[in-house]
């Protein structure tokens, strides 16, 4: 169940970029132990607006709030200690350290001991089904393993919220099954999120609400199958003739 009140806000985000409006004037709520997805072509703005919200750009108008706290302004190193934390579309492990090393950082973040985090480490790789290439280094991962190490190491901040961007990118259809099952699983952990996706088949099975972007601005917001099977929305995947003449 969700409160009435959402745990993170996002309203009236714009940003340009030179002449180019990726956001415009976009508001979106995300409320308590739901997944919310976000779609829309490549250039929409879904990953404007979640580096604003994630505290790694300055947007030129809108706020932030999450769970109360303004989020305007501060870093994303702070905005983690907050609650909120962004993993990657590319996944980024430190490639020189273990699985284990790379949890740890995000425990460390935290400013519990050494021990305390090896142990923490071992616990979130463990809930991601790779407690067996603990020892292993980062660098020999194969793509499935990069994105649960991602998760791992984020849930290692202790989060409310996790924002998601493309976890399911270059993941074969099993990978996705078991993917889809991993965030089923964080979500029942008590960790709300938000996701970027562009496999329409797999965010269907695993959102609440899904919103559209389209050249910066929201163009609908519902239950899954309402949000995919608006013409606006179909329009812009299929190649809206206004883009073209943008």
């Amino acid at each position: 169940m969700t409160s009435m009140e959402p745990l993170l806000s996002a309203q009236g985000m714009s940003k340009a970029f030179g002449g180019l409006k990726a956001l415009q004037n976009v508001s979106v709520d995300l409320f308590e132990g739901e997944i919310l997805g976000i779609i829309g072509p490549n250039g929409a703005g879904k990953s404007t607006l979640f580096a604003a919200i994630a505290g790694q750009i300055i947007p030129d108008r809108g706020e932030v709030t999450l769970d109360g706290h303004h989020l305007n302004g501060l870093s994303p190193a702070h905005i983690v200690q907050l609650g909120m934390v962004k993993t990657f579309q590319t996944s980024r492990p430190f490639e020189s350290m273990t699985f284990l090393e790379n949890v740890m950082v995000g425990s460390l973040s935290r400013g519990i001991s050494l021990d305390d985090a090896c142990q923490d480490a071992e616990s979130h790789l463990e809930n991601v089904g790779l407690a067996q290439s603990a020892y292993d280094q980062a660098s020999g991962a194969s793509t499935g393993q990069r994105k649960r190490l991602e998760i791992a190491r984020a849930l290692a901040t202790k989060p409310r919220v996790l924002l998601l961007d493309e976890p399911f990118g270059g993941v074969d259809a099993i990978g996705i099954d078991s993917l889809i099952e991993l965030l089923q699983k964080i979500r029942a952990l008590g960790v709300t999120q938000f996701v970027i996706e562009h496999n329409l088949e797999a965010i269907h099975r695993l959102v609440d609400r899904l919103i559209a972007m389209n050249l910066g601005e929201k163009t609908a917001e519902g239950i899954p199958e309402e949000v995919t099977s608006d013409p606006k929305v179909i329009q812009a995947y299929l190649g809206d003739e206004n883009r073209l003449h943008a």
